[in-house]
């Protein structure tokens, strides 16, 4: 069998486990015997190319997949890497009280993704009408935590493992997601109605191959070994900088791929606030766990 594998960014946590399970050899122990990695970033580029025959499956945000399925498109959600959402608005710590950042510039990654509804909405529960703040498009996470810490910038959004980053280079980090969404549907695998029905082998080899991958990440005796596998994908990248990913991975880790069903329920109630879901909208018809249970028996025996 051959994969066609596609993250809608170029970043470790939404390859992660394919990384692990190409260079420890699960994919082909699973019957995956040719394997095409690649990264397609942007708001709704991997969608687009799934749609589009591009790719078999895409690994991305659970969101970019259920607005596509409301409007029609015959895409299923079969496993969820991630249920829980971790941001925050980093600021320098000179900056004394959160008040002052109107007037100041503020980094979102991209402008119209999710990260920029976060940092407006930081901004506005932390007392400063958004209106009030220049906001830019600041790049990867490594790059605003280095614009704020130069003083480029007063504050910046960042999400996962960058948080940690932040904390550590000593920013001050104002949290306002945690309580309001204690679990969120970030990361999912998708794939088309037809591959289900016409390559189903295909699909199950690959989640059996993810949780493989998954449980070596999630074994911390491991560690020094995927930090080998971290520091290619990561330039620059040592032994603190795939401590922090290690961090932010297992937080926001579902073990099982297990659809979590309030963090779909939070994800769909987040989009539907920003009108880019319908009311009523019942994502359960956009999510298929057959293949997962398959996978997960299979892994038991």
């Amino acid at each position: 069998m051959k994969l066609r594998w596609a993250s809608d960014a170029p970043t470790w946590p939404g390859k992660a486990e394919i990384t692990i399970a190409r260079a420890k050899g699960y994919l082909k122990e699973a019957g995956i015997e040719q394997a095409d990695i690649r990264a397609i970033p942007g708001e709704m580029s991997a969608v687009e190319a799934l749609l589009g025959g591009e790719v078999d499956v895409i690994s991305g945000m659970a969101r970019k997949a259920l607005i596509a399925h409301s409007g029609g498109a015959p895409i299923r959600l079969i496993a969820m890497p991630n249920n829980s959402l971790s941001a925050g608005l980093a600021v320098n710590p000179d900056l004394g009280d959160p008040a002052d950042l109107k007037g100041k510039t503020v980094a979102v990654g991209v402008f119209g993704a999710l990260v920029d509804r976060m940092a407006r909405l930081s901004v506005e529960r932390l007392g400063v009408n958004p209106s009030e703040v220049h906001f830019i498009e600041g790049g990867t996470g490594s790059l605003r935590i280095a614009m704020v810490q130069r003083k480029e910038i007063a504050g910046a959004i960042l999400m996962h493992t960058n948080l940690f980053a932040a904390r550590r280079a000593g920013l001050m980090i104002y949290d306002i997601f945690s309580d309001r969404y204690p679990a969120y549907a970030y990361h999912a695998l998708s794939v088309l109605q037809d591959t289900l029905a016409k390559r189903r082998e295909l699909v199950v080899a690959l989640l059996i191959a993810y949780l493989r991958a998954r449980s070596l990440l999630q074994d911390s005796r491991l560690a020094p070994e995927v930090a080998d596998l971290f520091t290619p994908q990561q330039p620059g990248g040592g032994r603190e900088a795939w401590l922090d990913e290690q961090r932010g991975l297992l937080e926001s880790f579902t073990p099982d791929l297990r659809f979590d069903d309030a963090a779909l329920s939070n994800a769909v109630q987040w989009e539907q606030e920003a009108g880019t879901l319908p009311p009523g909208y019942d994502y359960h018809d956009a999510m298929d766990e057959g293949p997962l249970l398959e996978a997960l028996a299979r892994r038991r025996k």
